[in-house]
């Protein structure tokens, strides 16, 4: 099971929504390769932010232990979508 090109783009468009609302920067500015702790949420405040906003937005928890390999938007936008393809299935 996949998820479908039109879901892919929905999930990309709202993590970086809440990137943006949280983080403060622009849609336009928002590239795969930002760094989520340099870039994005510098301090570990904006991280707990940004990812309680990030499970508010999908209605699902996530586990701390599973935050651990993600350095950049385009992890995040990955996590989230292999989280929403397990949820799925």
């Amino acid at each position: 099971m996949s998820l479908s090109p039109d879901k892919i783009q929905e999930i990309r468009n709202t993590v970086h929504s809440v990137v943006s609302e949280v983080s403060g920067l622009e849609l336009s500015e928002l590239s795969p390769e930002l760094s989520i702790a340099e870039d994005i949420a510098p301090t570990s405040l904006d991280r707990v932010t940004l990812f309680m906003a990030l499970e508010d937005e999908f209605s699902s928890s996530i586990p701390e232990e599973e935050l651990q390999g993600i350095q950049t938007l385009g992890d995040l936008v990955s996590f989230v979508e292999h989280k929403f393809l397990a949820a799925q299935g």
